[in-house]
């Protein structure tokens, strides 16, 4: 790091993408049971990245860097599967952009491994979510 300014802005980051992790981990734990069976594999993975990998190592730095626990608090859950759908699309390109200005805005080559590794993972999530969403209308909109 080259400055406190970026400490306290990579900090700041962290926090961030922390309680946005966190957040699609109980959206997507909610939106399972409202999806169709052939559905809930791919919503499964999705929750599974968030979970064992992208908020894992979000809060592994968070703590070496500031030797405190991260802090979250509840978000929004899904009322329904179309609409839940459509806002994970939404939520998961705007993590991958957001992931994207950090791994840009970084020297340090393990912050910018976190944060590619994260963008790349969103940006894969979009992708089969508008599958996923697609996919729900052409079979005709059964649950």
């Amino acid at each position: 790091m080259s400055s406190g300014n970026d400490y306290f802005q990579l900090i700041h980051d962290l926090q961030r993408a922390i309680q946005g992790e966190y957040e699609a981990i109980q959206f997507y734990r909610a939106l399972l049971p409202m999806a169709p069976p052939y559905h809930r594999k791919y919503i499964e993975q999705i929750e599974s990245d968030e979970r064992t990998e992208h908020i894992v190592n979000f809060s592994n730095l968070f703590r070496h860097l500031t030797d405190k626990e991260p802090r979250v608090r509840p978000g929004e859950l899904p009322t329904d599967y179309v609409s839940g759908l459509k806002k994970a699309i939404d939520d998961e390109q705007e993590a991958a952009e957001f992931y994207q200005k950090v791994y840009l805005g970084s020297n340090d080559p393990f912050v910018r491994k976190i944060f590619f590794e994260a963008m790349t993972d969103e940006m894969r999530h979009a992708t089969r979510i508008s599958f996923l969403y697609s996919n729900y209308f052409l079979e005709g909109g059964r649950i």
